[in-house]
């Protein structure tokens, strides 16, 4: 006679969570344009770290009191960025750095700056994500002519 006998223990590498890792934005304010469309993808490292690299196109318009708004220029803005991010499920940390390409006729027209934030981030495709950063300015802003760099944003974003 025979029993099965079946020892059973917690797993030292638990299966890897697949995430979703396309995701296309709306990103409100920061990366130094006004709105922007941008496209992210994942690549992910383990269930608490993941990369996560973006590019966009927007625009902006200069921002500032006692101006005449038809003077103000709008350009194009053409965000891109490389962050780490670090967290479980759904919630993450976010640090990295990103770089904005401005096309119009202000200066500089090329920004670059630190990036922080948290991110949700779903755990199935097809649902939304919802990214809240700031953005550490490295320019020296002696040399800004009509670019008003906002220092945070608001990302909202649908994943497939």
């Amino acid at each position: 006679m025979s029993f099965p006998i079946g020892i059973y223990a917690q797993e030292n590498n638990p299966k890897f969570q697949e995430k979703p890792k396309n995701c296309v934005t709306v990103s409100l304010l920061g990366d130094g344009s006004n709105v922007s469309l941008n496209y992210e993808r994942l690549l992910p490292l383990n269930n608490y770290l993941f990369i996560s690299g973006r590019l966009g196109a927007g625009y902006g318009r200069q921002l500032t009191l006692n101006s005449d708004s038809v003077a103000m220029p709008i350009y194009l803005a053409i965000p891109a960025h490389v962050t780490l991010n670090a967290g479980k499920g759904r919630h993450y940390a976010e640090i990295g750095m990103g770089n904005t390409l401005t096309i119009g006729n202000v200066q500089p027209h090329y920004l670059y700056y630190l990036i922080f934030g948290y991110k949700f981030y779903p755990l199935m495709r097809y649902n939304f994500s919802i990214r809240i950063f700031g953005n550490l300015l490295l320019n020296n802003n002696d040399n800004f002519r009509d670019i008003y760099f906002v220092p945070f944003g608001l990302s909202l974003g649908y994943t497939f």
